[in-house]
């Protein structure tokens, strides 16, 4: 994950340094740009130098673990156990390079041809990001051509761009150092698809890979009927008008919406290092709070295990995310709240130990050493650090998202609309409503029973099912494998979880926000974040 880190901070601090450079200068030249550009090549190189990546090491340094040999094993049965270990250690690759193979296929048709001239013509290669592309080919010459920062929307009028137009804006930098726009656009696809490809890898591995590229509801099993390749989930659906809300990411977000392209990278870095540094072999532990000495006096806590990641690498990827895609950091947020809360309440012990030890002199001892503010948390390491990041990003993400939405005057856009896309006229699936009569809604158990059948087993298996197939059923059952788990294992609030505990409440969590509260102003964009 090194080089995906240092890959994320080159685009990371280019974009935010060239923010900073074009707020001074009111505007990007080639001298800022190249400024800009440097300056994230630099912290690129830092980051690279400073990630560590234990598993790498180990595996280089290991290399193929081979099954020993016991002294009372037979001949014959010890060599059957070597083939068999032999032919897994054989196979085991097989399906990481068949989805190496379908990955690349499509981040090479898709990118190299994502806009390219054909004799006089300019065409792009996706019908679904005409209008897209269009405007993120504004938003790079706009940015290039010098405008003050941040600069009014070029698509409305008496309003400045309300949107997060970070890779937008890393483009333009190239295209300010002389980098060719067409070029430009497909390395940064290309290598995003790279750092998308291994990043999903180091994550869940190949099956994450795969989750990833053939996502979809049944709709793609009309593949066997027409035998035709074809977006059964966009443009043929809309041909056909099959009202489909859930398109396929790789197709209808990563290609056409760009922000994704670092977006997706940068947030499997953070969360490769929140399950490195906390739930990995050697991983902070929560400890109760430090006795204190019988003078009252403070010690201060101990150092926190280091993860992969710098904390300055950690904080420059966080809190930028604002200015590249919002949903993304709203996501990201949502796992730090909810790691605050596996642990106990550590931290009032101590306050009350300290009273207890030394009296409000105490208090005051503490509050005027902020070096041993650290130990009111030792007891809860996750909660201190997600804390510390949470403290650290306030004032630059605030910054970044009074940048992108004109100052804070854009409306909000959150509100509660549970159900997500099933009720829309444009998307949701039609399914029938029973009347009044049907159920005898005149008493309160009709109205429950027609409430729940036109709110949730008719949406079921009219919306969600086609739209997400086994998807929904495939999750409940993971969400009760987990509850199985945790009654298994005998976890207790307060205790560290294991790491597919911990990530799969704030899986919960996310989906949860984005099935109950609209996003963005279309509903449909809330897919950006369940």
């Amino acid at each position: 994950m090194k080089w995906i880190t240092a890959l994320v901070t080159l685009v990371n601090l280019s974009v935010v340094s060239g923010v900073l450079l074009g707020l001074a200068g009111r505007g990007l030249n080639t001298l800022s740009a190249a400024l800009a550009l440097m300056c994230g090549a630099a912290f690129a190189v830092a980051a690279y130098l400073v990630t560590s990546d234990k598993a790498v090491r180990q595996e280089a340094a290991n290399g193929p673990e081979l099954p020993r040999k016991s002294r009372d094993d037979s001949e014959p049965e010890s060599t059957k156990h070597t083939r068999t270990w032999s032919a897994l250690m054989r196979y085991r690759r097989v399906w990481f390079w068949a989805m190496a193979v379908c990955f690349g296929a499509f981040a090479i048709r898709s990118f190299c041809w994502l806009f390219y001239i054909d004799g006089s013509d300019y065409k792009i290669q996706s019908p679904n990001n005409l209008g897209d592309l269009s405007l993120h080919l504004t938003l790079i010459k706009n940015f290039a051509n010098g405008v003050a920062l941040w600069p009014d929307s070029p698509i409305y009028v008496f309003s400045k761009l309300r949107y997060p137009a970070g890779i937008d804006f890393f483009n333009a930098l190239l295209s300010l150092v002389h980098v060719d726009l067409i070029i430009g656009l497909v390395w940064v696809g290309l290598l995003s698809s790279l750092a998308i490809f291994y990043g999903f890898y180091r994550w869940g591995g190949t099956f994450a890979i795969a989750g990833f590229l053939f996502n979809g509801g049944i709709a793609g099993f009309q593949f066997f009927k027409t035998f035709q390749f074809l977006d059964y989930q966009g443009t043929a659906a809309d041909i056909a008008h099959r009202q489909i809300a859930w398109k396929s990411i790789v197709l209808s977000m990563l290609v056409t919406q760009r922000g994704w392209l670092y977006a997706i990278p940068a947030g499997l870095v953070l969360l490769w290092h929140w399950r490195e540094k906390f739930f990995s072999q050697g991983a902070a532990v929560s400890e109760p709070p430090g006795t204190l000495p019988e003078h009252g006096g403070l010690e201060p806590a101990a150092p926190c295990p280091r993860g992969p990641l710098p904390f300055w690498v950690e904080l420059s990827i966080y809190a930028s995310m604002p200015l590249f895609h919002m949903h993304t950091f709203i996501a990201l947020t949502i796992v730090l709240i909810v790691g605050m809360f596996f642990e106990r309440a550590s931290e009032l012990t101590f306050i009350i130990n300290l009273v207890r030890a030394s009296g409000i002199a105490g208090i005051g001892r503490l509050v005027s050493h902020p070096k041993m503010w650290p130990e009111i948390f030792r007891g809860a390491p996750i909660r201190r650090h997600a804390a510390a990041m949470l403290i650290a990003a306030f004032i630059p993400a605030t910054f970044f998202v009074w940048l992108t939405t004109d100052q804070f005057h854009a409306a909000s856009v959150l509100k509660w609309h549970p159900g997500w896309a099933q009720d829309s006229s444009e998307l949701g699936a039609p399914y029938f409503r029973l009347g009044p009569k049907d159920f005898g809604s005149s008493t309160m158990f009709g109205q429950l029973l027609q409430k729940t059948w036109n709110g949730v087993i008719a949406p079921f298996f009219q919306f969600w099912l086609p739209n997400f197939g086994l998807w929904v059923p495939l999750a409940m059952g993971l969400v009760g494998m987990v509850g199985w788990r945790i009654w298994k294992r005998k976890w207790r609030w307060g205790e560290r979880p294991p790491a597919d505990i911990a990530f799969v409440l704030a899986a919960v969590m996310i989906f949860g926000v984005g099935y109950f509260v609209q996003t963005a102003p279309w509903e449909w964009d809330n897919l950006k974040l369940m």
